[in-house]
């Protein structure tokens, strides 16, 4: 398991509009590819990966079952619209997590990405740099 920069993967997935409320199939592939990439590649439980992308932990499940389904049957067009958000999330690089109980503002001003469904109260991630 590699250690990745969270900030940078919420970054690309809101670059490449992942994070919009939407139900079009290619953004809701790529959604759960983040997702999945995500679970893969950190020690975070499913409730807080819901929070990192202000979803509900059950979301987070349907769409991880989603992801492996669609990889076990090999659905060409599942596959084609994921290869490009995971080429860009396998350049992410390591971040540290800090548990700390800093207000919501804070972690806002250094997570621009919460909506306002998001619920995370103490959770800061500080870069290594």
């Amino acid at each position: 398991m590699k250690e990745i920069d969270l900030k940078k993967v919420v970054y690309i997935c809101e670059r490449n509009g992942i994070l919009k409320q939407t139900r079009q199939r290619e953004i809701v592939y790529q959604r759960a590819a983040a997702y999945n990439f995500v679970r893969k590649n950190t020690k975070l439980s499913l409730a807080a990966i819901g929070q990192i992308f202000g979803k509900n932990h059950a979301t987070i499940i349907n769409a991880l079952k989603m992801y492996d389904n669609f990889i076990q049957q090999k659905d060409e067009i599942f596959l084609w619209n994921i290869k490009s958000i995971e080429a860009q999330l396998n350049n992410c690089e390591k971040v540290t997590i800090v548990y700390t109980k800093r207000p919501l503002s804070t972690i806002r001003r250094i997570n621009h990405f919460r909506s306002a469904r998001a619920k995370v109260k103490s959770v800061n991630y500080e870069d290594n740099n």
